[in-house]
């Protein structure tokens, strides 16, 4: 089994602008709600926003790593007829959205606010994951 390394690459920009537009337009106020960015004081959100490129970079590699191993998962299974979409879904079902599910659980936050956090955070990640499958389906 080979990995096209272009398009794990081309589905970490692809996580990048998922995000942008989720975190942004879609769901950025709410989000930013969720963890509390209208409280925070203008000094902590200077200092947020210095760290902002850190955690970009960080993401990047993260999502480079996540679309690496969805390239080997979707390998493995894509020889028993199961399409790149359906094993990203399934991916994403089964590990993803569980431990994003268990995050919020867990949050500490009153049940509405991390039923948001869980909902916004999981379907972020099942968008992604169905870019992922188209990309890596169409460029195995």
């Amino acid at each position: 089994m080979t990995i096209n390394y272009l398009a794990v690459l081309a589905c970490a920009i692809a996580a990048m602008i998922v995000g942008f537009v989720w975190y942004g337009p879609l769901f950025g106020k709410a989000w930013m709600r969720i963890m509390g960015v209208e409280t925070m004081s203008e000094e902590q959100k200077q200092a947020m926003k210095k760290g902002m490129w850190g955690m970009y970079a960080v993401q990047f590699v993260l999502s480079l790593i996540t679309a690496g191993v969805l390239a080997v998962h979707i390998g493995y299974w894509s020889d028993a007829s199961a399409s790149a979409i359906g094993i990203a879904i399934c991916t994403w079902f089964g590990f993803v959205m569980t431990a994003t599910a268990s995050a919020a659980l867990w949050s500490g936050k009153p049940k509405n606010v991390a039923w948001k956090m869980f909902f916004i955070s999981a379907g972020a990640q099942l968008v992604t994951f169905v870019v992922f499958g188209f990309i890596l389906g169409m460029w195995k």
